[in-house]
C-alpha cells in the first residue's frame, strides 16, 4: 500500500484520479470514481456516527475498509474475488476468461482488477447494493474490425488507468434518478435473491443459458416453479442454503474448480421431519437416491436453457458486447427439459488447462466429470452441455479460444490460432495446416434448485413399471446377463411379473442381495 508524506501530495493524487475518471456530483460534494487508488489512504477515518447512515463522502472500497478491514480481507481470500478457478480455465460456455479480457469482467467483485488484488480491490456494493449498477469506462478505446461476411464495424471498448487497469464507474443512467454514491453506501444491505442472481443467472452470456436451474425469473419465482426461492413458499435467500463463512460461499456443484466455505446444507437440515415421514420403500430409495431426483424432474422451465454451443457458426446477437452487438457461436436452447441422471458422490474431475485431454471411449472430451458409482454415490439429476472447441495437437490442452475476436468477427478459425498464439503455442504446424482440431466437448452440471411442489415430485410408476424418466441400464442397474440365463440360476423361466413385483418377492420376501441377478451389492441392507 502506499504512503503519502503531506496532504498536499494526497491532494495531487486526488486531483490526478479525478482528471482520469471524471469526477461526480454528490450530495453537495464531488466523488472521484475510477482510479480507488488507495484514494484517501492517508490514514484511518472514524467510523461515521450513526453508522452507515452517517456516511457522508463515498471514496470507493476505502469507504467500507474504515470499519470493516477484516470483513474486506476475507472477502479479498473468496472465489468471487480471486477467481483462482476460473481466469486461467477453460469452459463449454464462453471458452476462456483471460484472453476475453474485459468482455468477462463485469461479474468480477473487483474495482476491475483480476490479479495482484488487495483490499482496496474489492467493490463491495456490488454485492451489499442491488441498486448499484456499473460498467468499464470509459468506453474511449476504439477497434476497428471486419467481420466475415465482409462488414466493417467499430467496437467502443474500455480505457485502462495509469496503472494499466480497467475500471469499473457507477451508471447513474441505469440506476434511479438522482442516485447518489453517498446514498447507496448508506443504503448498504445483506445480500438478497436478486443481489446474488445479477450475475449467476446470466452466467455463460445470457438468462437462463448456464445453469438451467437458475434465471432471472428465480429472483421471484412462482410456487409451482421453486417452492424454496418462490415468496408464496419459503422465500429463501441464497445464503439460507449457501450458508456464508468470513465472506466465503460454499458450493461448488460438479462443474467449478473451487469449494470453499464447508457444504452447502443437506435437505434434510430443514426437513427432517418430512424425511421421517416418507414410507419404508422411500427410506430405502434414498439412502442411493437424492432428494433433487424426485423433486426437480424437469430443468429450464421458467427460461430455456443452452444444451450446446458450436463456434464454427458463427450468429450474430445484436445484445452482444454490451449492446454493441456479437457474433456469437449457435447455441440449441430447450425449455422443460428432463435430466439425465448419474451416481455422484459429492466429488468430480474437472479439466484444468495445464494438462491435456484424451477423448472419452464414445469419443467426446469431458472437461467436467461427476465422480461416484452405484456403490458409493446417489443418483443425481443433471445437465449435459456440450460444444465445439478447439484444442492443440502439439500439447492435447484445450485452446485458450480467443471470444472476443470471435465475438467482434465471427472469424472462428482466426480465434483458434490467436488463442493458440495466446498459450505460446504455435497456431500452424510446419506444413502449414492448423495445429489444433475442432473436439466436442461435454460438461456435467448438477440440477439442485428448482423444487417442485411435493404434488409435482415423480411417483414410483414415472420410473418403474414402464417408466421412462430415469434410465436404470446407463446407471448399471441392467441385469447381469439375459433374462433367460439370470432367472434360471435359482428357478425355471417364467414369465416377467412387474418390476415391483419381482423386487418384493426376491428382495423384501426372500432377502435376495442385488449381486443375485445385478452387477453390485447392497451388503448394508443385510441381504443374502
Amino acid at each position: 500500500m502506499k504512503r503519502f508524506w503531506g496532504w498536499s501530495i494526497l491532494a495531487v493524487v486526488i486531483g490526478a484520479a479525478a482528471i482520469f475518471a471524471g469526477v461526480y456530483a454528490m450530495n453537495g460534494g464531488q466523488y472521484a470514481y475510477g482510479v480507488y487508488l488507495p484514494v484517501a489512504l492517508a490514514g484511518p477515518a472514524s467510523p461515521p456516527a450513526g453508522g452507515h447512515a452517517g456516511i457522508s463522502v463515498y471514496n470507493g472500497p476505502q469507504t467500507c475498509i474504515e470499519c470493516h478491514q477484516t470483513e474486506a480481507e476475507d472477502a479479498l481470500h473468496s472465489e468471487h474475488v480471486q477467481w483462482a478457478g476460473k481466469w486461467k480455465e477453460v469452459n463449454t460456455y464462453c471458452t476462456a476468461p483471460e484472453p476475453a479480457d474485459y468482455a468477462c469482467l463485469n461479474c468480477h467483485a473487483t474495482t476491475g482488477k483480476v490479479t495482484n488484488l488487495t483490499i482496496y480491490d474489492v467493490d463491495c456494493l456490488i454485492c451489499h447494493q442491488d441498486k448499484y449498477q456499473r460498467s468499464l469506462q470509459p468506453l474511449t478505446v476504439d477497434v476497428t474490425v471486419q467481420d466475415w461476411q465482409g462488414n466493417t464495424k467499430v467496437y467502443h471498448t474500455p480505457l485502462k488507468n495509469a496503472q494499466g487497469n480497467y475500471v469499473f464507474q457507477p451508471r447513474f443512467d441505469l440506476m434511479p434518478a438522482g442516485t447518489t454514491m453517498v446514498e447507496l453506501a448508506q443504503t448498504v444491505h445483506l445480500p438478497t435473491r436478486a443481489t446474488c442472481l445479477r450475475c449467476h443467472a446470466k452466467a455463460g452470456g445470457g438468462d437462463g443459458v448456464k445453469r438451467g436451474d437458475l434465471s432471472t425469473a428465480s429472483i421471484s419465482p412462482a410456487y409451482a416453479s421453486d417452492v424454496h426461492l418462490s415468496p408464496q413458499g419459503g422465500n429463501l435467500l441464497c445464503q439460507d442454503c449457501h450458508v456464508p463463512s468470513d465472506h466465503q460461499i460454499p458450493g461448488s456443484g460438479i462443474d467449478l474448480r473451487i469449494s470453499e466455505g464447508g457444504a452447502v446444507k443437506e435437505c434434510s437440515a430443514c426437513h427432517a421431519q418430512d424425511v421421517a415421514g416418507h414410507s419404508a420403500t422411500l427410506q430405502k430409495h434414498m439412502a442411493r437416491v437424492s432428494c433433487q431426483t424426485c423433486h426437480i424432474p424437469k430443468y429450464g422451465k421458467d427460461v430455456a436453457t443452452e444444451m450446446s454451443r458450436d463456434w464454427r457458426s458463427p450468429h450474430w446477437n445484436s445484445a452482444g458486447c454490451n449492446g454493441q452487438g456479437a457474433w456469437i457461436g449457435e447455441e440449441v436452447k430447450a425449455s422443460n427439459v428432463k435430466p439425465e441422471y448419474l451416481f455422484w458422490n459429492g466429488s468430480s474431475s474437472i479439466y484444468s488447462l495445464v494438462n491435456s485431454i484424451a477423448p472419452d471411449p464414445s469419443g467426446m472430451y469431458t472437461l467436467a466429470r461427476a465422480s461416484g458409482s452405484i456403490s458409493d454415490g446417489k443418483i443425481y439429476p443433471i445437465k449435459v452441455h456440450t460444444a465445439w472447441q478447439p484444442r492443440s495437437n502439439e500439447t492435447g490442452q484445450m485452446v485458450q479460444y480467443d471470444v472476443l475476436w470471435n465475438f467482434q468477427t465471427g472469424f472462428y478459425e482466426e480465434a483458434a490460432q490467436r488463442g493458440l498464439s495466446f498459450m505460446g503455442l504455435q497456431p500452424f504446424d510446419g506444413n502449414g495446416n492448423p495445429a489444433y482440431e475442432w473436439v466436442n466437448t461435454r460438461a456435467e452440471q448438477l440440477i439442485t434448485h428448482g423444487v417442485e411442489p411435493a404434488t409435482n415430485a415423480l411417483t414410483c410408476n414415472n420410473c418403474h413399471n414402464g417408466g421412462t424418466q430415469v434410465d436404470f441400464d446407463s446407471l448399471g442397474y441392467g441385469l447381469k446377463g439375459p433374462v433367460n440365463q439370470v432367472c434360471v440360476q435359482c428357478h425355471e423361466s417364467e414369465d416377467m411379473p412387474s418390476f415391483s413385483s419381482v423386487h418384493k418377492i426376491h428382495v423384501t420376501d426372500e432377502n435376495k442381495d442385488c449381486s443375485n441377478c445385478h452387477n453390485f451389492s447392497r451388503p448394508e441392507r443385510g441381504l443374502e
